[in-house]
């Protein structure tokens, strides 16, 4: 009996070790947003009104944040993705998110967003979103812009354009459609 004991638990550790247990135990003690049902860690599409009247579709594609080996990172930005900004004349920018949940079970959320080309491209630039998600299938957000001119961040803090505007965000299966914006 003792030795089947003493087998059984060669194989759990091993499972463990091996089959993603450990980063399971350790999602699920430190991070439990990261395994939740419905994820946070999803598509999700959006629109917006610029404080500047400019309409712009908005997606992002939320994954989990790793080392450059693919662990689980637990010193730096919990969330990775991608996302990006349609205007109604087709222009369309993509960048890279990455940020972190600000409380224990996901449900606020600290966003930045860089661009994908470097220099960006002048005009306004989608710089941050911060707010919560309900747990299921909304994300409200409030989304911060400035100005790009070059390699340089030209807002002013009085400017319409740059203060933040709401954006609300639903999962791509729940949503009606993003315009044709994907990431």
């Amino acid at each position: 009996m003792a030795r089947w004991k003493a087998g059984a638990v060669v194989i759990v550790l091993v499972l463990l070790t091996f089959g993603g247990g450990i980063d399971w135990i350790h999602d699920m003690l430190l991070y439990p947003w990261a395994r939740a049902t419905p994820p946070l860690l999803d598509d999700w599409v959006g629109e917006l009104t610029t404080g500047n009247g400019e309409p712009l579709a908005v997606a992002f594609a939320l994954e989990r944040g790793t080392n450059s080996d693919g662990s689980i990172c637990a010193n730096c930005a919990q969330i990775d993705g991608r996302a990006v900004t349609c205007d109604a004349q087709g222009t369309v920018r993509r960048y890279t998110v990455f940020g972190s949940p600000t409380d224990r079970a996901g449900h606020r959320l600290h966003l930045n967003l860089k661009p994908e080309h470097d220099p960006p491209p002048d005009g306004l630039e989608f710089h941050a979103a911060d707010g919560t998600w309900d747990g299921a299938d909304a994300l409200t957000l409030q989304a911060t812009f400035q100005w790009r001119r070059g390699r340089s961040a030209i807002s002013s803090t009085d400017d319409p354009a740059t203060q933040p505007v709401p954006l609300v965000m639903a999962r791509t299966g729940t949503a009606a459609g993003s315009g044709g914006c994907a990431p």
